[in-house]
C-alpha cells in the first residue's frame, strides 16, 4: 500500500484518534471489544479470568503482553501482586507493562471488605473524640461569654424565653429539657422569691419536696423488710430512683429562683439588675462545672476560687473543711481523693526538711504536699506565717493546672483502648444498639465523639440514623438539621438493612496505590535527587491521607495540591485542565455517551471519570464495580487493545510504522534505559535510530546501557520534537537497512519471547523504589 514506512506511518499518525475510531469500527475488533465489555462484568476471580480465552488474550493484547500469552504462571503472579508491596512479583519487574496488567485488575488483594469500621475511621473518630473534648473548652467560654454580656440587657422575663441561645444556657445549667419544659411552670420559678413563702416556688414546691422526702424514707424502710424477693427490691430502688430525681429538680428550681432578681409579674425594680455580680458567678459556675468533665476554663476558675481562699486559711481544718480548695489541694500533687482525712491531716503537719521525716516513707507526692504549706505539727499556723508563700502557691497552682484532667485522661485512655477492642464485634446494626456491656461502651464513645448525650437520642432514633443515607439532602438524616449526627453515620458503614456495608471511598485502594505511583514516577523519571523522592513521597502520603475522608467532587476541585496530584498521575498537563473542566470530568456517567467526559475525545479524562466513585450529585457512593476491574480499567484496556491494533495493522504494511508507533506511544513512560532493554521492539527501534548492531542485544545489560545513555539523554523522551526527530531518522534507516518492508518483524512474533529466565533476570535490574 505504501512505499516507505515513513508514508505509512504518517497515514496512522497525522489524526490517532480518527484512526483510532476507524479501528474501532473493523468487525473483528468490535466484536471482541464487545465481548469483553460484556463479559468482565461478571468476573470475579482471578481463575474465571484465566480461564476465559477471549477476555484472557484482550488483556494480553492491550497490555502488549500478547508473546507472553502462554506463560499463564508468571501473568498469574502478576495478577496475584499486591502493588502496595514494593516487593511483590510485579513491582520487581522491570517492565512496566506487567505493573500495568497488575493495576487494571483487582483480584482481592486491594479490594476493600465489608467492614463497621475501617482503620481510618476509627482513627479518626478517635481523633474526634479528642477534638471535640478540646473543643468544647471553646464552646463553654463562648457560651459564658454570650451569657454575661446578654443577661445583663435582659429587662423582663420573657426576654430569656424570647433569646433561644440565652434560655439554652440557663436550661442547660439548670437541667432543664428545653424540648419538654412549660412555659408557665419556669417562668413562675424564675419570677419567685425565696424568702416570700407565698410565692410560687415555696407553695408549690415544698409540700411536695416534703412529702417525696417522706416516701422515699418509707421506701428504704420497705426495702429491708424481710421476705422481700429481687424483684421487690428492683421495684423499690426504681421508685427511690425516681422520687429522687424529682426532688433535685424541685431543688434546682429554688437555685433557678434565687439566680434572678424578676418581680412577680416578670419586671425589674429599676434600681435592681437582673442578676448580681454574686448571682451571675453562681449560674456560670454551675454551667461550668456540671459538664461532663472539668475543662481548662473551669480549672482556672478554681484556680482564682483557691487564691481568694487561701489567705483565710489558718489551720489545716479550715483548709480541709473547704472541699473545693482540699480538691484542688490534692489534685496538685496526684493523690487520690479517696485518701482518707486522717492522712492528709498527718502529712500537713509533718516536716518534710527533716531527712529522716517518716512524710519521705510515705512517697514523694505525700512529701511534696507537705513541703507546700506551713502548717505546724499541731495544725495551726506561727504567727505571721501564712499557709503558704508566693512561691509555694505558684508552685502548686502550677501543677494543678497539668494535673487537673488526668483522672479525665486516664478514663479517656481506657475507654479508647475498650473501643479498639469491642468495635470487631459488631456484626450488624442491631448489634451496636443492643444493651450488651460492649455494645454500650462502643456506642457512648462514638456519641460522646461527636458531641451527643445518650439522653438526647433514643435507640430507634439512632436507627433511623445509621440506615438513612447521609449523602440523600431528603433523607430522614438530612431533614434533621443537626451535622452530628450526620458526621456519626459517616463514621460507620453500616447498610439500609442495618447489615455492615463497604465503606465508601472516593478511591479503592487499588486506584490510589496505581496513582500514587504513577505520580511517584512522574515526579522523579528526570530527578532522582533524594529531594525530589521526598517531595514525591510528601505529595503521595498528602494524597492517600485526603482519599480516606474525600467526600465531595467540590473537595477535590478547590484543592491544589490534589487537582495537580490527579492530573500528573495520569498524563495530563495540569495547565490544560481547569477545576471546572474537572468537576464536569468527574460528575460524568461513564455509560453515556453524550456525557462530559465522553465527549471530549480524551481517554485520559475518561480514565479519571472511571477512577473515582462520585454521584450525579458529586458525592461518594458505594464503589461501582461489580466484578474485577472499574470504569477506568475498562477503559484504560479498551484504548489500549484497540492502539495494538491499529499498530499491528500498521505493521502488516510496514514494520517500521509500527515499531515507530509504539516507540510515539511509550516514549514519555521510558524513565530508564533500562526499560528499553525490557521491551524487544523499544530496543530495536533505539538500535536502529542510532545504528548500533544487533549483535549488541546478546552482550552484558550492563554494557547495553552504557551504550544507549552514551549515544542519547533518557531525557529528550520527554521533548514531542526530539521524540519525533528520532522517530524520522528511525523511520530513514529502518527502510535503508531493510529495503522494502518486510509484513512481519521478529520482536514481534512468537520466535523471540521474552522466556521466563530473561524477565527473572530483568527484575533484578530495577533500581528501588519508595513503593
Amino acid at each position: 500500500m505504501f512505499s516507505t514506512s515513513y508514508q505509512s506511518y504518517t497515514f496512522y499518525a497525522r489524526d490517532l484518534t480518527l484512526s483510532l475510531q476507524r479501528k474501532a469500527e473493523d468487525p473483528i475488533v468490535a466484536r471482541e471489544a464487545a465481548y469483553y465489555k460484556e463479559t468482565i462484568g461478571s468476573i470475579t476471580t482471578l481463575d474465571e479470568f484465566m480461564a476465559d480465552d477471549r477476555i484472557y488474550n484482550y488483556a494480553m493484547k492491550a497490555y502488549g503482553l500478547e508473546e507472553m500469552g502462554y506463560a499463564k504462571a508468571l501473568i498469574r503472579k502478576v495478577l496475584e501482586s499486591d502493588l502496595t508491596d514494593s516487593n511483590s512479583f510485579a513491582n520487581r519487574l522491570e517492565d512496566v507493562k506487567y505493573r500495568n496488567l497488575a493495576a487494571a485488575y483487582d483480584f482481592g488483594k486491594t479490594v476493600a471488605s465489608e467492614a463497621v469500621q475501617t482503620s481510618t475511621q476509627i482513627e479518626n473518630l478517635i481523633e474526634t473524640y479528642g477534638q471535640t473534648i478540646a473543643d468544647n473548652d471553646e464552646l463553654l467560654k463562648q457560651e459564658t461569654a454570650y451569657f454575661r454580656t446578654v443577661s445583663s440587657s435582659i429587662s423582663e422575663v420573657d426576654d430569656i424565653f424570647k433569646n433561644t441561645r440565652l434560655r439554652d444556657y440557663v436550661f442547660e445549667t439548670f437541667k432543664i429539657d428545653p424540648e419538654t419544659y412549660d412555659y408557665d411552670t419556669i417562668k413562675n420559678v424564675i419570677t419567685s422569691d425565696i424568702s416570700d413563702p407565698s410565692s410560687f416556688v415555696n407553695t408549690e414546691f415544698v409540700p411536695k419536696i416534703l412529702e417525696w422526702d417522706t416516701i422515699v424514707l418509707d421506701l428504704y424502710d420497705e426495702r429491708i423488710l424481710p421476705g422481700n424477693t429481687p424483684a421487690d427490691r428492683q421495684r423499690i430502688d426504681y421508685l427511690i430512683a425516681q422520687y429522687s430525681k424529682m426532688i433535685d429538680k424541685a431543688n434546682s428550681y429554688f437555685e433557678l429562683a434565687a439566680s434572678f432578681n424578676f418581680n412577680a409579674d416578670g419586671t425589674l425594680d429599676p434600681d435592681l439588675p437582673v442578676q448580681t455580680e454574686a448571682q451571675q458567678k453562681m449560674v456560670t459556675e454551675r454551667y461550668l462545672f456540671d459538664q461532663p468533665r472539668l475543662t481548662t476554663t473551669g480549672a482556672l476558675l478554681n484556680k482564682a476560687y483557691y487564691e481568694e481562699q487561701i489567705g483565710s486559711v489558718t489551720t489545716i481544718d479550715d483548709l480541709l473543711d473547704n472541699g473545693r480548695m482540699a480538691t484542688i489541694m490534692l489534685e496538685s500533687f496526684g493523690i487520690s481523693l479517696n485518701t482518707s482525712r486522717a492522712d492528709i491531716e498527718w502529712t500537713l503537719q509533718q516536716d518534710p526538711s527533716d531527712p529522716d521525716s517518716p512524710v519521705h516513707e510515705k512517697g514523694k507526692a505525700f512529701a511534696a504536699l507537705a513541703a507546700a504549706f506551713n502548717f505546724e505539727s499541731d495544725g495551726t499556723l506561727a504567727a505571721g506565717v501564712p499557709a503558704q508563700n508566693t512561691d509555694q502557691q505558684y508552685a502548686m497552682l502550677s501543677e494543678y493546672i497539668v494535673r487537673f484532667d488526668d483522672e479525665d485522661e486516664k478514663k479517656d485512655e481506657d475507654a479508647i483502648k475498650n473501643y479498639k477492642r469491642y468495635i470487631g464485634l459488631t456484626a450488624s446494626l442491631d448489634d451496636f444498639l443492643s444493651p450488651a456491656g460492649a455494645a454500650v461502651v462502643v456506642r457512648e464513645f462514638a456519641l460522646k465523639a461527636f458531641n451527643i448525650t445518650p439522653g438526647e437520642v433514643s435507640t430507634y432514633k439512632l436507627k433511623q440514623i445509621f440506615t438513612s443515607d447521609p449523602y440523600d439532602p431528603k433523607s430522614y438524616l438530612n431533614s434533621l438539621g443537626d451535622e452530628r449526627f450526620v458526621r456519626l453515620a459517616k463514621a460507620f458503614n453500616f447498610a439500609p438493612d442495618g447489615s455492615i456495608g463497604t465503606p465508601r471511598f472516593a478511591q479503592s485502594e487499588n486506584e490510589i496505590t496505581r496513582l500514587s505511583k504513577a505520580y511517584y514516577v512522574e515526579m522523579t523519571r528526570l530527578d532522582d535527587s533524594q529531594a525530589a523522592k521526598d517531595k514525591a513521597e510528601d505529595e503521595v502520603s498528602y494524597y492517600r491521607s485526603k482519599m480516606q475522608t474525600l467526600e465531595t467532587v467540590d473537595e477535590i476541585v478547590s484543592d491544589p495540591r490534589l487537582v495537580n496530584f490527579l492530573l500528573v498521575a495520569e498524563g495530563l498537563e495540569p495547565e490544560d485542565v481547569i477545576p471546572e473542566t474537572l468537576a464536569s470530568v468527574l460528575l460524568s456517567d461513564l455509560q453515556d455517551p453524550e456525557s462530559f467526559a465522553n465527549t471530549q475525545g480524551d481517554t485520559g479524562l475518561q480514565k479519571l471519570a472511571g477512577s473515582f466513585n462520585f454521584n450525579a450529585q458529586g458525592f461518594v457512593e458505594a464503589a461501582r464495580q461489580t466484578g474485577v476491574q472499574n470504569d477506568r480499567g475498562q477503559i484504560e484496556t479498551n484504548n489500549f487493545y484497540l492502539t495494538q491494533m491499529l499498530e499491528e495493522e500498521a505493521g502488516q504494511d510496514s514494520v517500521g510504522a509500527r515499531l515507530a508507533l509504539y516507540f510515539q506511544r511509550q516514549a514519555p513512560s521510558i524513565n530508564s534505559v533500562y526499560t528499553i532493554l525490557a521491551d524487544n521492539a523499544l530496543a530495536e527501534f533505539i538500535r536502529t535510530s542510532f545504528s548500533i548492531p544487533a549483535e549488541t542485544a546478546s552482550s552484558d545489560i550492563d554494557m547495553q546501557a552504557a551504550l544507549l545513555e552514551d549515544r542519547f539523554d533518557i531525557e529528550d523522551l520527554q521533548d514531542p520534537e526530539k521524540v519525533d526527530t528520532m522517530i524520522q531518522r528511525f523511520l530513514a534507516l529502518h527502510d535503508l537497512e531493510n529495503g522494502t518492508p518486510n509484513p512481519v518483524l521478529s520482536v514481534f512474533s512468537g520466535n523471540t519471547t521474552i522466556n521466563y529466565e530473561t524477565v527473572a533476570a530483568l527484575a533484578q535490574l530495577r533500581t528501588g523504589s519508595a513503593f
